[in-house]
Order: structure tokens, then C-alpha cells, then sequence
């Protein structure tokens, strides 16, 4: 029996889109279309030479330079995936120059569109996003959908608030777990290493960060604030952190092979978030197995789940996150207990195996809303 055909387009997100379509490739034949450059960051320049499913085909494209390049791919996008005859095409929302020219001639197939951020994050992406051309992408990506994935329920309502047109037409699904987490045990590290991680902008709260360590260590616990990214946010407290002598600030991108230890030797990961949505350096904590004390903002309490696989604390609140970190830092059992849950929620419930499932339910719906509409 000939298998359903599902086209992910990910042009951002690769590591996420390839977990995603290697699990939908068990029930379904799979093209995956992604940027060579985000594909290398995320990945490993050698990620090609592991990927070998029957179900996965791939289009690698290269981020366009010029008026001209943007043509060629959307020729070669249209093409394959016109050659590939979908049943559905899943779009990560990150709408380039390409998908936005070939969506006119791929319009009689169903769209599922992943909203990751139904409003842009305060600060430097939505002043980036007010200046760009891509700001008038997005209105077009959302009307070209049938139906709407959100990484979690808060973030479906926030959608429809935003964008009245998907009232009714949105399915929240978890967020998978990152990271190169297969056979990822829990085991305790050696110190006490507390990692803030990824990109360093406002609304991470890098500040509650500092303060929350800085009191740690006034306390006398032997932690190590490890600042691994880089961003706008980052300059404004490096004269701080360097003063206190207690942080490690790794300020650049940190590529794919360096990431496991990083996680792996922390005892928690910290997401003091003034503001967000959904995160995905608390998925990469659920893939190594590592408690999280975060803000409970957006959905993010959905994915660290209080007294399970993580702390919550009220956002902008240093004194409750550096209480939350201490009441770890005191008690072995907690830490173990939530190490665990980390793992279970990454094998069970949160693992891309039951998210493919979910989102194959997904697809079919958004073929039967297509056909009703006809």
C-alpha cells in the first residue's frame, strides 16, 4: 500500500524538523527541505553522513545572495516538490523569499503551518521584524494555512488573538526534546555548574541570572554561572559577572559538538525569561536530561512541568529563582527526582514519536478541512 507524502519545509529549526521527520517517516514517505548554513550550525558540519532512513528524502538548499538565487530556489522548491506529489506540505514558520514566491504555484495542496512565536519576542526581534520585509510575509504565510500547530495552549490562544483567521484552526502540540540525548543518562555531575544558554537577548533576563548566582555565592555555594551565546543583552553585565569572578561567558555561537558537554556537565539549566513563548533550551535540557528552573511565562510551563522535570518561579523575581536554585542545590533527592522526570517526559510522553503521532492526526485533518472548503 502506497504510503501518504509529507513535505516539511524547514528553514529554520533544522534540528527540530529532522527529528520531527525522521519519526513521521515511520508512517510516512518524508521530503525535508532545509538551509545548508542553519543545517551546519544545528547539526554538525558532518550531520548528512548519520541520516539514512528509506522513508526521508532530502533538498538541502543554500541561503540565497542575490534577487537571483532566491529565483533558483524557488524554482528547484516548486519543482521537487511538485515531482514529490505531497499529501500535505508543514511549513516551520520562518517565511524566506522562496516559500513566499512558491506558495501561489503549490496552492492546491493542504498547509500546516508551525507557529513557533504567535507575537515577536520584546526587544531585538520585534524592532528586527518592524524593519523588515518579512513582517509582510508573515500575514501572508498564516492566510495561505489550513491549519495551525502551536507548541502549546496558551500560545493557540495567543495566535487566534493575533490572527482571528485561525479560530478553530489551531492544534497545540508539545515541543520535542534537542540535543544529541540518545542513551543520555542521568547521572549527577561533578559540580555545580548552572548554564544560561543560547541566544542573549532582554527577554531571556541574562540580570536575574547574574543576581541569582551572585547572591548564590554570597551564601557561600560553590556555583559557576556558565553564559554560553552571544547577543544584544550580553555586553550591558559582562563588567558585572567579570567583577564577581564566579561566571564563564563563552560569548559566541556555540557550535553542535560542543553542546552535549555543556549540558551534561551542569547541574541545572536556568530560563529566567522576563517574557516568551515557547523555549527551545528547555527542550534541549528535557533531550540531556537536566532539571530546569525557569520563569513560568508563555508556554514554557507546559514543557518544564513544576516539581517534575523542573522549578517555576514568577518572572523578573531574583530572589525566588536564586531560592528555587538553592532549594536544589540542598537536596540531592529533588534533584535526582526531577533528573528522572526529565528523562520519562523525554521517552514517553514529550518524545518525537508521540509527536509525529500527533501531528499525522494533524495532517489528516487539515486534508479533510481542505476538501470540506471545496
Amino acid at each position: 500500500m502506497k504510503k501518504p507524502r509529507v513535505v516539511l519545509v524547514a528553514l529554520h529549526f533544522a534540528e527540530y524538523a529532522l527529528n520531527l521527520a525522521l519519526a513521521v517517516a515511520e508512517s510516512r514517505e518524508v521530503l525535508l527541505v532545509l538551509y545548508r548554513g542553519n543545517a551546519d550550525r544545528e547539526l554538525g558540519p558532518d550531520w548528512l553522513k548519520g541520516i539514512r532512513h528509506p522513508s526521508l528524502m532530502l533538498l538541502i538548499l543554500d541561503r540565497p545572495r542575490s534577487p537571483l538565487m532566491i529565483l533558483g530556489n524557488a524554482r528547484r522548491l516548486v519543482r521537487a516538490i511538485q515531482q514529490f506529489k505531497p499529501d500535505v506540505i508543514h511549513y516551520q514558520e520562518d517565511p524566506r523569499d522562496e516559500v513566499i514566491l512558491g506558495l501561489y504555484f503549490l496552492r492546491s495542496i493542504p498547509i500546516v503551518l508551525t507557529v513557533h512565536d504567535p507575537t515577536p519576542h520584546s526587544g531585538t526581534d520585534s524592532n528586527r521584524l518592524r524593519y523588515s520585509r518579512f513582517r509582510l510575509y508573515l500575514p501572508l504565510m498564516r492566510r495561505a494555512a489550513d491549519i495551525a500547530i502551536t507548541h502549546g495552549g496558551l500560545l493557540a490562544d495567543n495566535l487566534i488573538k493575533a490572527f482571528p483567521h485561525f479560530k478553530d484552526k489551531v492544534q497545540p502540540i508539545p515541543h520535542g526534546p534537542l540535543g544529541l540525548f540518545s542513551g543520555t543518562q542521568p547521572s549527577h555531575p561533578s559540580g555545580f555548574r548552572l548554564l544560561f544558554f543560547g541566544r542573549i537577548f532582554e527577554y531571556k533576563g541574562l540580570s536575574y541570572f547574574v543576581d541569582s548566582v551572585i547572591m548564590l555565592r554570597d551564601k557561600g555555594y560553590p556555583v559557576i554561572g556558565v553564559v554560553a551565546g552571544f547577543g544584544t543583552d550580553l555586553a550591558r553585565h559582562r563588567q558585572r559577572m567579570e567583577e564577581a569572578g564566579c561566571f564563564e561567558i563563552l560569548d559566541r555561537y556555540i557550535a553542535a559538538k560542543e553542546v552535549p558537554d555543556l549540558f551534561l556537565d551542569s547541574f541545572a539549566v536556568v530560563l529566567p525569561y522576563v517574557d516568551g513563548t515557547q523555549s527551545g533550551v528547555a527542550a534541549m535540557a528535557l533531550g540531556f536530561a537536566r532539571p530546569v528552573v525557569a520563569s513560568a511565562v508563555g508556554s514554557i510551563p507546559e514543557l518544564v512541568r513544576n516539581g517534575e522535570n523542573g522549578l517555576l518561579v514568577p518572572p523578573s523575581d531574583s530572589i525566588a529563582l536564586s531560592e528555587a536554585i538553592e532549594t536544589l542545590l540542598n537536596d540531592t533527592q529533588l534533584w535526582e527526582q526531577l533528573t528522572a522526570g526529565a528523562q520519562r517526559l523525554r521517552d514517553q510522553e514529550l518524545s518525537w514519536e508521540s509527536i509525529a503521532d500527533k501531528t499525522i492526526r494533524v495532517y489528516e485533518l487539515a486534508g479533510k478541512m481542505r476538501l470540506a472548503s471545496t
